[in-house]
């Protein structure tokens, strides 16, 4: 035993230890490690293990494997490294900790693989742990152990890779992260050192990860800073682009920020501190789009601050620049933004288990904070939207430039108005911009609101299910204060205090391209608008220049209302069994206007439909209306004036309520000198004698009182003068020249006085169709009887029945006194008619007339008997004796000339001499009258007539003119002779 311990002996034997420690440590570790633990890991992996070399080094205890892979079953590698350098010191048994020196992995690589059915490559390097399976549940329940005490001086990974493959996505996804590097520093697993740590990782070319700190394990503690560098979002979108229905085909995030994390306490504390984001030339698109629906820039969010346990988020400043983005309405009215951001709903044919019935969440225990969030300041600047309604028969696209909104110290949740600024550009030319407030909860805004110059023709196609019209200019302006307040219990739901303006509106024909109208400005000034109940008033509406083309086309349609497009018939609704029951009427709004300006109003109209085409004009439509309001009592004072084809006046005088419930209307229009050939076309085709001169002055009275109305028109030409006969087919059967000659007066002037009365409830009232109507009576019963306008131009002219006829006593031509004054009459009144010729019929009554003149033939012959048989002067009067007796003899001479008659029968009583009157009947009727005489006597009574209508300083001799006597006269105790009025040539 002594031997051994001698210098020779134990050196011999610590060299042998020293040699079989080296040749252990150099040789049999990595022999057995290749031949023996390798296989064995193979062989519980059931794959392919190999490593090119094994080195250890037993006097410094580091091991080096190089060239280590696992494999798939294919060969493929699975995991390795190039280089594995581990060196463990010596003092971990004294520290009783594991202490390294360094621990070095060189280009590391992993390769996972998710297959079609969701199998992932690396859950089978597991093996199936059958002994937690079969411990019995006490073991479970034993406490964990402790963190072994691990202290690592340098632990690095270089050049790290490792490759994503998932091939379950229904586009399969690819990411590859080299070079990933990794560096910590005096690691240790125990509280109290200071275990400083660096990481950083390539996800691409030029991409980077980088994160360096502390970190302890027991109690896990971190705190440290983190930076993503030039990182492509595309890389971090694509695992989860399939839930969504856009891509991001490019964008970087850069990310710098300070942690702090505990897991000591409850609830667990992170905290976020100074921490930035800036993201750069972000694109997103629609799948399978190339274009890009968004871009950004840039967007930048500074100063973010986080905290777990104070449950506190704040931003000090949140920017966006020079975004672009192209939006659109789908036919199916929805927005394509509203669609790409919406998660698709997974699809899967293989049936989901039902879940069982969830409990409602927990309600916050009482006390516990909520989570509150601020921002400082919030700007998002020069945006531009380039928007499309495709759901349009005829797309409208708006183009909005220069965006910007503005607003700071948001805080969520939002208990006060918010502070709004929002300015852009509309299609180049207009500017928009609010200023203002705007609270969330309850919704109000306060705002002031400018518009300038927005263009209306960009708008044009939501005009297009209403009207075929084309908007070729035009541009909004408004600028006022705007409050709006879903709850006001007290108070309007909104308000506008502001003016808005139109200005240069110019409307065309869509498909023709005629203007239809126009205008310079129509201004709205000092508007007060409310809503709920609804009120307005305006202090002023100012509509300069106005214009308005009316055109009756070829087919005799109204140009504006071709421009109408005709509403579908809709199909009758079933009347339902029970009545809807009666609700409240509203009440109606409020409104007054206290000033309409008009300023050089024009108004041209041209009526295609006849040949030559009609054209007039009405041109400096100028004035006002004051005082307009919807109160019933309330009158608004109407001043407008302006000419008819520029040369005619037109004034425009008296009040209206138009916006009351019972409009009431009191107005004085008056129209001087109107040139008639305007209308010729109309007057030779309706009436058929085109106009060749006369000017037209009316003077209207209008009066609407609860939907009565009491029209007074009246109408005066002069110097109207047709032209030839027309063949029109449309021409009245009225004597036109007539009815004009009957009209007109010796100045040439006709005056009409037109009284209308109607009620404009009746759907049936037309006004105009009752103008017409009623001039078109007057003129037929004129026509029909024009001795009843004659006596009207004749001072106590008397009857108009009795200005027809001259009365004469029967068998005598000579006019009797209240004959002569008619007869002077009748030459007055036709006097103020020069355009009419009289017709005189002389007449004679076959009974009467015979009568007459027998009698004075009889009373002739028995004058000359008596005067012959006593020798009296031929002046002297047959006495009434000597008449009895001359009478007597006549009747018996001329009994005495007839054979005697026998009476039929006897008779007792002597029959009764005749008397007096009885003898000269019978002689009178003895007495022959001729035709001639008749027809004589008929003609002396129309020159007699003749001769006193046309006396000295009477009518003209060829104003008056005889026809054809007329024997037949025999309705009137005295006969008769007619008048007729006609019209001269």
């Amino acid at each position: 035993m002594r031997k051994l311990f001698r210098p020779l002996p134990l050196a011999v034997t610590a060299l042998a230890c020293l040699i079989l420690y080296t040749l252990v440590g150099f040789f049999l570790i990595p022999y057995v490690i290749k031949a023996h633990l390798l296989p064995a890991v193979s062989e519980q992996l059931k794959r392919p293990v190999v490593v090119k070399e094994v080195e250890f080094n037993p006097f410094v205890l580091a091991l080096r494997l190089t060239g280590f892979e696992i494999q798939e079953k294919d060969g493929t590698p699975l995991i390795g490294f190039e280089e594995f350098f581990i060196n463990l010191q010596a003092v971990s048994v004294i520290r009783r900790a594991y202490v390294f020196d360094t621990i070095r992995f060189t280009m590391p690589f992993v390769s996972v693989k998710v297959a079609k059915d969701g199998h992932v490559n690396l859950t089978d390097l597991v093996p199936p742990d059958e002994s937690v399976a079969s411990s019995p549940a006490s073991d479970l329940n034993k406490p964990k152990g402790e963190i072994p005490a691990v202290q690592i001086a340098h632990f690095e990974i270089a050049q790290g890779i490792v490759e994503f493959r998932d091939e379950s996505k229904p586009k399969p996804i690819s990411i590859d992260i080299v070079p990933i590097g990794i560096v910590l520093k005096n690691f240790y697993t125990k509280p109290g050192g200071d275990n400083t740590y660096a990481f950083t990782a390539e996800l691409g070319k030029g991409e980077t990860l980088a994160w360096e700190g502390t970190i302890s394990l027991e109690p896990i503690r971190s705190e440290g800073k983190l930076a993503l560098s030039g990182v492509k979002l595309s890389t971090l979108f694509q695992y989860i682009q399939d839930q969504f229905n856009f891509e991001i085909p490019s964008g970087t995030i850069q990310a710098r920020g300070e942690y702090r994390f505990d897991a000591a306490g409850t609830p667990i504390n992170l905290e976020v501190s100074n921490t930035s984001l800036h993201l750069a030339d972000i694109s997103l698109a629609e799948k399978g789009e190339p274009e890009p629906v968004i871009t950004v820039p840039t967007l930048d969010i500074h100063g973010i601050q986080f905290d777990l346990r104070q449950r506190t988020v704040s931003i000090a400043r949140f920017s966006i620049a020079d975004t672009t983005a192209r939006a659109w309405r789908n036919s199916d009215g929805s927005l394509n933004l509203q669609t790409l951001f919406v998660p698709v709903k997974a699809e899967s044919n293989v049936p989901q288990p039902v879940s069982p019935p969830t409990k409602a969440a927990p309600t916050p225990a009482a006390g516990k904070q909520p989570w509150s969030v601020s921002l400082k300041d919030m700007r998002v600047t020069n945006h531009t939207v380039h928007f499309e309604d495709r759901s349009l028969g005829l797309p409208m696209r708006a183009d909005v430039t220069g965006l910007s909104v503005k607003t700071h110290d948001v805080a969520i949740p939002i208990k006060g108005p918010l502070p709004l600024e929002v300015e852009l550009t509309l299609n180049e030319s207009g500017k928009m911009k609010v200023e203002g407030q705007v609270t969330v909860e309850p919704f109000q805004t306060d705002v002031a609101i400018g518009l300038k110059d927005i263009a209306l023709q960009p708008f044009q196609p939501y005009l297009e299910q209403f009207a075929r019209i084309a908007v070729d200019s035009g541009s909004i302006d408004l600028d006022g204060q705007l409050h709006l307040a879903l709850k006001h219990p007290k108070a309007p739901l909104l308000t506008f205090h502001g003016n808005v303006g139109v200005k240069s509106l110019a409307i065309a024909d869509r498909d023709q391209g005629a203007p239809v109208a126009s205008w310079k400005q129509l201004q709205f000034r000092q508007i007060a608008l409310a809503l709920d109940p609804t009120t307005v008033v305006i202090d002023e509406v100012g509509l300069e220049q106005p214009t308005v083309h009316l055109i009756v086309q070829p087919d005799g349609q109204l140009n504006l209302k071709s421009l109408l497009v005709q509403a579908e018939a809709v199909p009758p609704q079933p009347v339902p069994e029970k009545p809807a029951p009666a609700t409240k009427k509203a009440a109606p709004p409020t409104v007054a206007v206290r000033t309409v300006k008009l300023l050089k109003g024009m108004a041209t109209f041209r009526d295609e439909s006849i040949t030559p085409a009609v054209q007039a004009g009405l041109f400096d439509l100028t004035g006002m209306v004051k005082g307009l309001s919807s109160k019933q009592l309330a009158k608004a004072d109407v001043d407008l004036s302006g000419n008819i084809d520029r040369v005619a006046p037109l004034k425009v005088m008296g009040t209206i309520n138009p916006l009351s419930e019972e409009a009431s209307t009191d107005l004085a229009i008056k129209f001087d000198n109107i040139d008639l050939t305007t209308v010729a076309p109309y007057t030779g085709k309706y009436v058929g004698y085109p106009i060749n001169k006369g000017k037209l002055f009316l003077d209207l009275s209008y009066k609407v009182s609860q939907k009565q109305l009491e029209a007074e028109n009246k109408v005066a030409i002069d110097q109207l003068t047709f032209g030839d006969k027309t063949d029109s087919p449309d021409a009245t059967s009225l004597p036109v020249p007539f009815a004009v000659a009957l009209l007109k007066d010796r100045q040439g002037r006709i005056d009409i006085d037109l009284p209308i009365r109607g009620d404009l409830n009746d759907p049936d009232f037309k006004y105009g169709r009752v103008v017409l109507s009623t001039l078109m009576n007057l003129l037929a019963k004129m026509v029909a009887s024009p001795f009843t306008l004659v006596a009207k131009l004749i001072p106590d002219g008397g009857n108009a029945e009795e200005l027809q006829f001259i009365e004469f006593e029967p068998g005598s031509a000579a006019m009797l006194e209240g004959e002569l004054k008619k007869c002077e009459a009748l030459s007055k009144g036709l006097g103020e008619r020069p355009g009419l010729r009289l017709e005189i019929t002389g007449t004679a009554d076959p009974s009467r007339d015979r009568k007459a003149i027998g009698l004075k033939r009889l009373n002739a012959q028995l004058l000359a008997q008596w005067q012959q048989g006593k020798g009296a002067a031929k002046e002297a009067d047959l006495p009434k004796a000597e008449e009895e007796r001359l009478i007597k003899e006549l009747f018996e001479q001329q009994h005495s000339r007839q054979p005697e008659t026998q009476p039929t029968q006897k008779s007792d009583v002597a029959p009764k001499p005749p008397t007096f009157d009885e003898m000269r009947e019978e002689i009178l009727a003895s007495i022959p009258v001729e035709d001639a005489a008749l027809r004589t006597l008929a003609h002396e009574r129309a020159s007699e007539t003749l001769a006193q209508l046309t006396g000295e300083g009477k009518l003209a001799v060829e104003r008056v003119f005889l026809t054809e006597v007329d024997l037949t006269a025999s309705d009137h105790e005295k006969v008769r002779s007619r008048l007729n009025v006609t019209a001269g040539p």
